[in-house]
C-alpha cells in the first residue's frame, strides 16, 4: 500500500511539473523586418507571438522603447519614434501608450477585455529616425532587434534589414546575451547576402539579440549641416541651460563681486588697548562679524557685563539662571541704543531680568528688541549685504532651473536625484564658509577669495561625483548621462552660496573700525611680558580687566584674558589686596579664584540665555566606437523590452 501511495505520488508531481512547464509565458518568435531608407529614416515592423497563460500576460503585451540613442562619438542622442500600427493575429488592436524613463512603452489591448489562454501574434510597425552612425570610411545600423528588457524568454527571434535600392551589406555582426555580452549564437541566414539574421539558441529573460550591418557611404544620407545644429540644439539642451546657466550666473556674480563686494583695502593693524571711536561691546560684536554673533546672544552678555562694570545693574550668576538686577546709580550722559533698550526692561532700581527656562518668551523679547535697537541705528553704516545683487542672482538662478525643467527634456529619475547635488552644495558651502572664517586672519583678500572657490568647487565635485556613482550602481544613472546635468545643477546652487558669503563689503567707516577691532584683538591675546613691553599701555589691574571684559566677551577671547587676569593676581605684583579682590557687581557660588569664575561666567553667559530660549513648535559622456570593434549585446539603437498586463 506504501508502495503504491509514493508511486501514485511521484506521477502526481510529474503531472504538476508538466502542467507548470506546460503554463510558462513564453515569446514563441520575434521577428523585425527592417526597412532603411535612403533619408536615413527607418521602418520597423515587429512581429511578436506569445504564449499567454493568464499569469503576466491578461489583456495583451507592452513593448519599451528607447527614445536615445549613443552616436558614434559617443554621445547621447534623442531619436525620432512615431508607432504606425498594432496589429494582433492580423486585425487591429486596442492600444495606449505612456511615457516611461528615457522612452515609450506601447500597450496591446484594452483594459477591460481579458485574453483566453493561447498564443497571439502582434504586428508592431514604427517609424524612426537618427539611428544610423556614419564613420569615415563605413555607414552603420548597429540596432538592437528585440531589446534586453523582456521579462519572458525568447525560443527564436531574427531580423530581416532592407537597405536603400536593395544593396547588400559590406561588413555584419551578431551579438546575444545579457547587455553587454559577446556572445554570438546567431548568424546570418543563408543565401540572405548578410541581410537576415536568426538566433541559434532561446534566449532567457533580459536577454536580446544585436545586429551591425556596415554599408558603403552615401547610400544614406547624412544630415546637413543645418539639421546638425538643430540635432545638435535638440540633443544637449539641458546640458546647455544648465552649464550656459551655470556660466552666466558664475559671471554675473563675479562682475558683481568686482564692482561692489570688494573689501576696502586693509589698514595698519597695531595693538590698542580700548575699542576704535569708543564703540560699546555690543557694537564690536555686530562690527567684528558683519552682524550679530550667535543670534545676538553673545552681544547681549557683553552689553549686560559692560553695564555691570559700570555701575547700573548686579549679576546673580545661579544654578539654574542668571538675574541682572538694575542699582540705584543714575544713568550718566547717553547709553548706547542697545544698552538702552536692555535698561529700559529694568528702569528702577531693584527690578530683575531673570534669565531661565520659565522666562524664556521675556528673554527671546527682550533680545529682539536689543537686537532691532542696534540694527536700527547702525544699519549699512559699517557693512552693506549688497542685497539687491544677490537677489537678483538668485532669481537668474530660478529662471535658468525653471526653464530646465520646462524645456529641458529630464528623466523622471533625475528630479529626484537632483536632491543629491543640493546636498552636497549645501553641505560643502557652508563648511567652506566656516573654515574661512576660521582662518581669515593672515591672509590676503584675493587668497582668501579664490581658496573659498577652489576648495568649494573641488570638493563639490569629488563628493557629488563619489555620490551619483553610487546611486547609479542601482538605477542605472550613467545610462542616462545625467550626471554632468546634476553636476550643472548643483554647480549653480553652490555659486549662490558661496557669493551670498562673498557679495558683502564693509564700508571704509567700517574697514577702519575693523582694523582698530583687530587691533584690540592683538592686545587681548598677547602674552604678558609682550604687553608689559608696549609703550604707553595701561598695567594690569582689576578695573583695566574689568574694563576690557565685555570686550573680551563680545570677541570671543574671554577666556584668554581672564587666564591672563588670573595669572596676575596670583603674581607676587599684585599684592594680597589684589588677591583678595571680588567685584560688587558680581555674585557667584563658584568657589574658585576671581578669573576662573568671572572667565567661566562671560564664557557660559550668551549659551545660558540662549539655552532658555523656548523651542519653535513642531512643524558623463562615455567614449563609442563601430559596433563592429566594439559591439556588443544591448548597443546601437533600438532595445528596450517588455512584458505582459
Amino acid at each position: 500500500m506504501t508502495t503504491l501511495f509514493r508511486l501514485c505520488s511521484a506521477f502526481l508531481l510529474l503531472i504538476w511539473m508538466a502542467c507548470g512547464a506546460q503554463a510558462e509565458e513564453v515569446i514563441r518568435d520575434f521577428q523585425a523586418d527592417i526597412v532603411v531608407s535612403a533619408d536615413g529614416s527607418m521602418e520597423v515592423t515587429e512581429t511578436i507571438t506569445v504564449k499567454a497563460e493568464g499569469n503576466d500576460i491578461k489583456r495583451g503585451i507592452f513593448r519599451d522603447f528607447p527614445l536615445y540613442a549613443v552616436d558614434e562619438k559617443g554621445f547621447r542622442r534623442q531619436v525620432d519614434f512615431e508607432l504606425l500600427s498594432v496589429e494582433r493575429d492580423g486585425q487591429p488592436e486596442d492600444h495606449h501608450t505612456e511615457s516611461v524613463t528615457g522612452g515609450i512603452r506601447i500597450y496591446t489591448g484594452s483594459a477591460d477585455v481579458f485574453l483566453e489562454p493561447g498564443e497571439y501574434t502582434y504586428a508592431i510597425t514604427y517609424r524612426t529616425g537618427r539611428q544610423i552612425r556614419y564613420f569615415h570610411d563605413h555607414d552603420e545600423l548597429y540596432w538592437n532587434v528585440t531589446g534586453n528588457g523582456w521579462m519572458f524568454p525568447i525560443e527564436h527571434a531574427g531580423a530581416r534589414v532592407t537597405l536603400p535600392d536593395d544593396a547588400i551589406p559590406t561588413r555584419t555582426a551578431v551579438y546575444t546575451g545579457a547587455m553587454g555580452s559577446t556572445d554570438t549564437n546567431a548568424r546570418t541566414r543563408p543565401g540572405s547576402n548578410g541581410r537576415e539574421f536568426e538566433t541559434t539558441r532561446p534566449l532567457g529573460p533580459q536577454e536580446g539579440l544585436t545586429i551591425v550591418l556596415g554599408f558603403a557611404k552615401g547610400l544614406v544620407a547624412p544630415p546637413s549641416a543645418q539639421e546638425g545644429f538643430w540635432w545638435f540644439l535638440r540633443d544637449n539642451l539641458n546640458f546647455i541651460i544648465a552649464f550656459g546657466g551655470l556660466v552666466l550666473v558664475s559671471l554675473y556674480y563675479l562682475r558683481s563681486w568686482f564692482a561692489v563686494g570688494r573689501d576696502p583695502a586693509k589698514g595698519v593693524i597695531v595693538p590698542r588697548w580700548d575699542a576704535p571711536d569708543g564703540i560699546s561691546p555690543a557694537l564690536v560684536n555686530y562690527i567684528d562679524n558683519k552682524g550679530f554673533s550667535g543670534g545676538g546672544w553673545t552681544a547681549l552678555s557683553a552689553s549686560a557685563l559692560d553695564l555691570a562694570v559700570k555701575g547700573y545693574v548686579e549679576l546673580d550668576d545661579l544654578d539654574t539662571g542668571i538675574t541682572i538686577r538694575r542699582t540705584k546709580k543714575p544713568i550718566e550722559g547717553t547709553l548706547e541704543a542697545g544698552q538702552a533698550r536692555l535698561l529700559k526692561e529694568i528702569p528702577s532700581a531693584g527690578n530683575e531680568l531673570v534669565i531661565d527656562k520659565e522666562n524664556g518668551k521675556r528673554v527671546q523679547t527682550v533680545g529682539s528688541a536689543f537686537r532691532s535697537a542696534i540694527e536700527k541705528e547702525h544699519r549699512d553704516k559699517y557693512y552693506k549685504s549688497n542685497a539687491g545683487y544677490i537677489s537678483f542672482g538668485i532669481a537668474m538662478s530660478v529662471v535658468i532651473i525653471l526653464a530646465l525643467f520646462i524645456f529641458g527634456t529630464l528623466d523622471e529619475d533625475v528630479y529626484a536625484l537632483m536632491l543629491v547635488p543640493a546636498f552636497f552644495s549645501l553641505f560643502f558651502g557652508s563648511f567652506t564658509v566656516g573654515l574661512v572664517k576660521m582662518f581669515q586672519r593672515g591672509r590676503s583678500l584675493f587668497t582668501k577669495i579664490f581658496s573659498i572657490i577652489a576648495l568649494a568647487f573641488i570638493g563639490f565635485i569629488a563628493l557629488s561625483t563619489m555620490g551619483l556613482m553610487l546611486l547609479s550602481m542601482w538605477m542605472d544613472l550613467e545610462q542616462t548621462h545625467q550626471i554632468p546635468l546634476l553636476l550643472a545643477f548643483g554647480g549653480i546652487l553652490l555659486v549662490n552660496f558661496l557669493f551670498l558669503f562673498l557679495m558683502g563689503a564693509p564700508t571704509p567707516l567700517g574697514r577702519k573700525l575693523m582694523d582698530g577691532i583687530e587691533g584690540l584683538k592683538i592686545y587681548l591675546t598677547l602674552a604678558e611680558q609682550d604687553r608689559m613691553n608696549m609703550a604707553g599701555a595701561p598695567k594690569m589691574s582689576p578695573s583695566h580687566f574689568e574694563k576690557l571684559l565685555p570686550y573680551a566677551v563680545a570677541l570671543g577671547l574671554e577666556k584668554p584674558w581672564s587666564q591672563t587676569f588670573e595669572a596676575w593676581l596670583a603674581s607676587a605684583a599684585a599684592g594680597a589686596a589684589a588677591a583678595a579682590y571680588s567685584p560688587a557687581w558680581y555674585h557667584g557660588s563658584n568657589p574658585s579664584g576671581f578669573g576662573d569664575r568671572i572667565g567661566g561666567f562671560s564664557s557660559s553667559m550668551a549659551s545660558t540665555i540662549a539655552s532658555t530660549i523656548p523651542a519653535p513648535p513642531p512643524s558623463s559622456s562615455s567614449s563609442s566606437s563601430s559596433g563592429f570593434s566594439g559591439g556588443s549585446s544591448g548597443g546601437g539603437g533600438g532595445g528596450g523590452g517588455g512584458g505582459g498586463w
